[in-house]
């Protein structure tokens, strides 16, 4: 047989392959990005400190302690004479303790002691997948752990979250009525909602791959989000004192999330929305004023 007779055979094979591979391959790349991607995104985010916290306050101690599940967070912690009260400071998704550096100096500066802390995989905290609130509730029930070792009463201790940690603190607080007064910046109220916008402009990648991700996410790598609802958690807060900071130009959480927070934690909740600030501006946008709220509030409601 000459080789024009066996070129039919042969398009017919490369087209019967092309029908059925193509699907194959397209699944396969489907699959690989979306593993690729959710590795990025839930790796460690350890880096060395840009800045030495001896400059923001000479009375600097460095900080370490050790997590249930064997992880050591460490960090800064700033003492005052009295030891009237603690204040924590937890950052947010991806950040560590310098972004709270200056808000810690002016807490400090009035009166208050101060933890300022990485969360697990942050910072310079042991390297860990992040979890986006859910696995960091231990780190603050760690933290809790220490400052009443160190003779705080849980009336003495406030909290203070910026974006992601806000929200971890309101998930932590559904089941640990330690936290008594609280201060939420920026938190967001349900992930799952928030990741509809957010997760393509993190992943650059069309909203169509978020089903991947996710689910590679918490399949090979554990990190599960379907249910981080701190609207949802809020409604567990009780009578307990909650100051909720919000941007109205939050690009990232959108203002209607913090509404429908507030509204779940109830009359206890004190809801402080500011226009034209963008997500965790607000101490930057009014540094004065910002100190001057925070700082009246824990002196309310803070045991003396």
């Amino acid at each position: 047989m000459d080789s024009t007779a066996r070129r039919p055979r042969i398009a017919r094979r490369i087209a019967r392959w092309a029908v059925w591979g193509t699907p194959a391959w397209t699944v396969a790349a489907y699959l690989g990005i979306s593993l690729v991607t959710a590795d990025l995104l839930t790796r460690p985010n350890n880096r060395p400190p840009w800045l030495d916290a001896r400059a923001v306050s000479p009375d600097a101690l460095p900080w370490s302690a050790r997590t249930d599940d064997g992880l050591t967070l460490r960090g800064w912690y700033l003492p005052t004479p009295r030891h009237r009260h603690l204040i924590i400071l937890i950052h947010g998704m991806g950040g560590s303790w310098p972004e709270m550096a200056t808000l810690g100096r002016d807490l400090h500066a009035h009166g208050h002691d101060v933890l300022l802390f990485d969360l697990r995989g942050h910072g310079q905290s042991d390297p860990s997948r992040l979890f986006m609130g859910r696995r960091e509730r231990g780190d603050l029930r760690t933290v809790m752990k220490w400052a009443v070792r160190r003779g705080f009463a849980q009336d003495r201790i406030g909290w203070l979250g910026y974006s992601m940690g806000a929200s971890t603190l309101v998930m932590e607080a559904a089941q640990n009525p330690g936290i008594r007064v609280a201060v939420l910046d920026s938190p967001y109220g349900s992930l799952p909602e928030l990741l509809r916008s957010q997760l393509p402009k993190h992943s650059r990648l069309p909203s169509w791959f978020n089903p991947g991700i996710l689910a590679a996410a918490r399949l090979v790598f554990g990190v599960r989000t379907d249910d981080l609802i701190p609207i949802r958690a809020a409604r567990s807060w009780g009578g307990r004192p909650m100051l909720l900071i919000h941007g109205e130009a939050d690009s990232i959480v959108p203002v209607s999330q913090a509404r429908r927070l507030a509204r779940a934690a109830g009359p206890s909740c004190r809801a402080v929305t500011l226009p034209g600030v963008e997500h965790v501006q607000a101490y930057d946008s009014d540094p004065i004023r910002y100190v001057a709220t925070i700082d009246s509030f824990f002196n309310r409601y803070l045991s003396p």
